[in-house]
């Protein structure tokens, strides 16, 4: 699936062994409401000291941090991350995250922002640079951004503002994105899969020393990790099923999912992505 592995290797790995954990087993874990005044100040600062935290969405746990090399560390760290997987971004501004796309890999009905806004609810995935370009948070050229509303969103926003001056262009194939990078809260390629209740998490936390949870009203729905639609051009596929999957289909239209209905149980991202397939 990755192609020059070589490339890769040397891309992923950071110019110094990474920086071990706080050992501090007694170390106080913050805990703040995504609704609290203080939640996002207390963000950007555990952003930019500790390099990563947890934030409870609404159906699952995932883990935050800077799309820079510190961000990278960090989760690499937290999550014992496996070899040659991706880490995907919370979408803040829509207009940047769709401007990265390369001409053709969206069809025509997503073909502004504001066209997007019918994926809300699930991980978007598309060509942002050549095919043979890999990177951090780039696999096979192509990205992929979760998409939310309401308080996540704005929070993702405050993040990606904070950090406009710091972008890591090479980790985007020459994109100016800093969007947060958001992953599973949990370590790569846990059998148990994506976290989606309060001890689980907590004890993670606990374990991984992180120094901050952004908690939220769980939902009264299915729980677990967001669909991921992948689109090529006029063809879509789902490589991930999710809650909510069936009606953002619906918002869409059927032909681009006709040719690629036979693959779509088959086809597995290698992205890190908060569901355990990692």
């Amino acid at each position: 699936m990755w192609e020059e592995r070589e490339k890769i290797k040397s891309f992923s790995l950071l110019p110094h062994p990474p920086k071990q954990l706080p050992k501090n087993n007694q170390m106080r874990i913050r805990e703040l409401s995504i609704l609290d005044r203080e939640a996002v100040p207390a963000v950007l600062e555990a952003l930019h000291t500790a390099g990563v935290l947890m934030l409870q969405m609404p159906a699952v746990f995932v883990l935050l941090a800077p799309a820079t090399r510190l961000g990278i560390e960090r989760l690499n760290q937290a999550k014992l991350r496996l070899p040659m997987k991706n880490y995907g971004t919370a979408i803040g501004n829509l207009n940047r995250f769709h401007a990265m796309s390369q001409p053709g890999s969206l069809p025509p009905e997503l073909g502004t922002p504001n066209q997007m806004h019918c994926l809300t609810g699930a991980f978007i995935r598309f060509a942002v640079q050549a095919p043979h370009f890999q990177s951090p948070v780039i696999q096979g050229g192509t990205h992929q951004g979760l998409l939310v509303d309401g308080p996540h969103r704005a929070l993702f926003r405050a993040i990606e503002r904070e950090f406009q001056n710091e972008p890591d262009t090479g980790f985007f194939g020459g994109h100016r994105y800093t969007a947060p990078l958001c992953t599973s809260a949990n370590l790569s390629g846990d059998p148990l899969g994506s976290i989606t209740d309060w001890e689980r998490a907590f004890e993670f936390a606990k374990q991984r020393q992180l120094p901050l949870i952004i908690r939220c009203e769980e939902t009264d729905g299915e729980a677990g990790s967001y669909p991921i639609f992948y689109f090529k051009g006029n063809r879509a596929t789902i490589e991930r099923h999710g809650p909510g999957e069936r009606e953002i289909m619906e918002r869409l239209p059927g032909r681009l999912f006709s040719e690629a209905k036979a693959l779509e149980n088959e086809q597995v991202s290698a992205y890190e992505k908060p569901n355990g397939f990692t």
